[in-house]
């Protein structure tokens, strides 16, 4: 799995992948972080980064085994 920094529609965004499949992504807001699955529009909010990638990780073990 890989974090990447990227920017999308002029924010810098911390994208999570498997491969070139994207996991999610996750995006700063203020002192808290939101977590968006693939293809998701509702954010999942965390106290900090890795909370949110490991809701990712877990979200896409739980889909996809």
């Amino acid at each position: 799995m890989a974090l990447d920094d990227v920017t999308r529609n002029g924010r810098t965004v911390s994208v999570l992948s498997l491969g070139k499949q994207e996991i999610g992504y996750i995006e700063s807001e203020g002192d808290k972080f939101a977590a968006y699955l693939a293809g998701n529009t509702t954010a999942n909010r965390f106290k900090n980064i890795d909370d949110a990638v490991n809701f990712l990780i877990s979200e896409y073990h739980l889909h996809h085994s």
